[in-house]
């Protein structure tokens, strides 16, 4: 039996990385520095599920570990984000 939660971390996999991949065709086509915020925001949150991903099967993280680890990647995209939205 599949739980909802791998199959939603697996739907929040692809779309990030959908994501990913449209930001930096964007950035490829535009040329504009904001848009590698953005991109590299939408990347660190697709690196963030796939790392859920391999440590769900293969790693048992303490609920500690978890949350340092979900608590520093979210830092991390709301830097980027905020790079991308907020500085001109």
């Amino acid at each position: 039996m599949v739980l909802i939660e791998n199959v939603l971390l697996g739907a929040e996999s692809i779309f990030a990385l959908a994501l990913t991949v449209i930001a930096v065709l964007a950035l490829r086509r535009a040329k504009d520095t904001h848009l590698a915020y953005l991109a590299a925001a939408f990347g660190v949150f697709f690196l963030k599920a796939l790392l859920f991903t391999v440590f769900l099967f293969v790693v048992a993280l303490s609920l500690g570990q978890f949350f340092l680890l979900s608590g520093s990647l979210d830092l991390v995209i709301l830097a980027l984000f905020y790079g991308f939205t907020l500085r001109r």
